[in-house]
């Protein structure tokens, strides 16, 4: 089971228990700010009890002081990599859209070492969304061949770095190099979760409809990571947010401004 963490002034001591939101049950730890000794004290005693129950990974409240005590029983956030990249070809048409680049003639650059299904996925979806769409990636011959069999779109392969360098929009799916990513007009880092928000400058809200379900302090990312994820939440449903990243806390609630 996914473990979810609530740390609210309402909390008192530490508790665990089933939670379910939208259907998808989560073992949730109730804790409460206080004395920093005991708040300690409190983490420990639920992070025990979290992994005793087998949770390896869990929904963190934002700025949680406690995290690394949940490591240290083997407990860690979310990963929102994943989320980052099924929302990709949303990313990008919002992105074009604010850049005023058209579909008809902008070509998309992904840059990967090597060809997943996930990558497979993300490029059709970019290339029934834009005309030019280019791909580096080791192994990727098939999966060319299949999208131009099955949808009749031809993907540039392996272009050159003068190439990449020239795509409107340039999606990393791996560490870059060679400068490559400097001059595009839009560019997305999608191969560090720990990074990802920092360096795009997108995060997700809440559906309207689970607003007030809750805490504001709960990291909407990693919670709609699992549900997403578990096929609960569509990509369509999930707001995409723009963050102003250029002060030091650029994940706070304050610093978001809706871009729909």
């Amino acid at each position: 089971m996914i473990g979810y963490l609530s740390y609210t002034e309402e909390n008192k001591g530490w508790e665990v228990g089933v939670r379910k939101i939208l259907g998808q049950p989560f073992l949730e730890a109730r804790l409460g700010p206080g004395k920093r000794l005991a708040e300690r004290f409190f983490a420990k005693r639920a992070a025990r009890a979290l992994a005793r129950a087998g949770v390896r990974t869990a929904v963190f409240p934002r700025d949680y002081p406690h995290q690394e005590i949940f490591a240290k029983y083997g407990i860690l956030p979310v990963d929102v990599l994943p989320l980052y990249r099924r929302m990709a070809p949303l990313i990008v048409r919002r992105k074009m859209s604010r850049q005023g680049l058209s579909p008809s003639t902008t070509t998309v650059a992904v840059a990967a070492e090597r060809m997943t299904a996930e990558i497979g996925k993300l490029v059709t979806e970019l290339a029934l969304q834009v005309r030019y769409v280019m791909l580096t990636a080791s192994g990727a011959e098939e999966f060319c061949q299949s999208l131009q069999r099955e949808y009749g779109v031809s993907v540039l392969q392996n272009p050159a770095p003068r190439q990449i360098q020239r795509a409107d929009v340039l999606l990393l799916l791996s560490p870059p190099s060679g400068g490559i990513g400097a001059e595009n007009a839009v560019t997305l880092h999608l191969y560090d979760g720990d990074c990802v928000l920092r360096r795009n400058g997108v995060a997700f809200s809440l559906p309207p409809r689970m607003m007030g379900e809750v805490e504001e302090n709960c990291n909407f990312s990693q919670l709609l990571a699992v549900l997403s994820g578990n096929g609960i939440l569509q990509n369509d449903q999930i707001p995409i947010m723009e963050v102003d990243i250029t002060g030091k806390n650029y994940y706070n609630a304050n610093t978001v401004n809706n871009i729909e």
